[in-house]
């Protein structure tokens, strides 16, 4: 989480600066700003961090802060920060966590962004660095239930339907106790919130709104409603293709692939692929695109795979390996196994395999 911290007076670049140095010890990237009057930061700004003097409006460097912060920390008044970041408001789950600190020290308030974006985390942080009151206004906290928003956050799961995980919360706090399964392994004790089912089948007998962990719509679920999916990246993307074969292409194979087989395009980890097409533009720039890992795999390392996997005479004899789409979509899920095998088309050789991602509750995920 990289951070900024502004303070606009003497009192609060005091604060300002003492959090910042407690940031700077943890290891958390933060950046130190003072909005003052004058065309220096004061002379009693000294120690390990140099604060930035702010000379533009303080709504200009809100707006340019917004985009590249994960979390704001305002030293002063709350109406400062509301007026400051009000033009630039989105949604929570893609606004900068907001924290602000009056001068005293005395209370650190969650003013956005306290679930997805971290402030609620940030503002039991800072009331802690500096013995101050957390103020934590968000529902689910202050009823201390079950929040799917936090519980995805911390597992990092993406949330497919921000509808139903609002109608989720809601179903939480009216007292009712929501059915979930996992296709990935589970740590800890489950909350009371949640009915927790090991078979799939058993899952879809219970009505209602319900929660499954899962990279592809399960069979089971095909048209019903209701279902919050919380999707794991764990799909590696084993591919190969002809030499110079278009990125474009390359993502339409990759997407109808994966659209027939049922996985969301939110689990795709990473593309994989033999060393011999590490350079091959199409998949170093589709991986780019799509903003996920590119790894390549030597021949020794592909044949070394044990377990059944496809064969053709051709391949072998062009790259050393009876099938590279396969052996490099398992091990770049770390030895997972395969959720669809070797498809090829127009050139392009596709398999997908999926890894194993442990997923913790509560007491036992804060032990990490």
């Amino acid at each position: 989480m990289h951070l900024a911290v502004i303070s606009f007076t003497e009192r609060g670049g005091k604060l300002n600066r003492s959090l910042c140095e407690d940031f700077q010890r943890q290891g958390i990237p933060v950046d130190s700003f003072e909005k003052r009057k004058g065309t220096e930061v004061p002379s009693e700004a000294g120690g390990e961090v140099s604060p930035k003097l702010v000379t533009e409006r303080l709504g200009e460097w809100t707006g340019r802060a917004f985009g590249a912060y994960d979390g704001l920390i305002f030293v002063g008044a709350c109406g400062i920060a509301v007026r400051a970041i009000a033009p630039f408001l989105k949604d929570k789950f893609t606004d900068p966590a907001v924290v602000t600190v009056d001068e005293g020290a005395g209370f650190v308030v969650s003013l956005l962004s306290g679930h997805v974006g971290g402030a609620n985390d940030l503002c039991r942080r800072v009331a802690e660095a500096l013995g101050a009151v957390p103020v934590i206004s968000t529902a689910t906290d202050v009823n201390g239930r079950f929040a799917v928003d936090v519980f995805a956050k911390h597992n990092g799961l993406g949330i497919l339907d921000r509808g139903l995980a609002k109608e989720v919360s809601a179903a939480v706090l009216s007292g009712k106790k929501i059915p979930f399964f996992s296709a990935q392994p589970l740590l800890g004790e489950p909350p009371e919130e949640l009915i927790v089912f090991e078979k799939e089948d058993e899952f879809w007998r219970e009505s209602g709104i319900k929660i499954a962990v899962s990279e592809r719509r399960l069979l089971a679920g095909e048209g019903s409603a209701g279902v919050l999916y919380l999707v794991p990246k764990t799909v590696t993307a084993g591919m190969g293709c002809r030499r110079g074969t278009e990125q474009a292409k390359l993502r339409r194979a990759l997407e109808q692939a994966f659209s027939e087989a049922g996985i969301f395009p939110e689990a795709l980890k990473g593309i994989a692929t033999i060393e011999k097409k590490k350079d091959e533009e199409g998949l170093t720039g589709l991986a780019a695109e799509l903003e996920v890992p590119f790894s390549w795999y030597t021949k020794e390392e592909l044949l070394a795979l044990s377990g059944e996997f496809s064969y053709s005479d051709f391949v072998e004899k062009t790259v050393g390996v009876g099938c590279v789409c396969e052996r490099a979509a398992v091990l770049g899920s770390g030895g997972g196994s395969l959720l669809f095998p070797k498809q090829a088309t127009e050139g392009i050789t596709l398999a997908a395999a999926r890894g194993e991602k442990e997923l913790r509750f509560g007491k036992e995920r804060e032990k990490e």
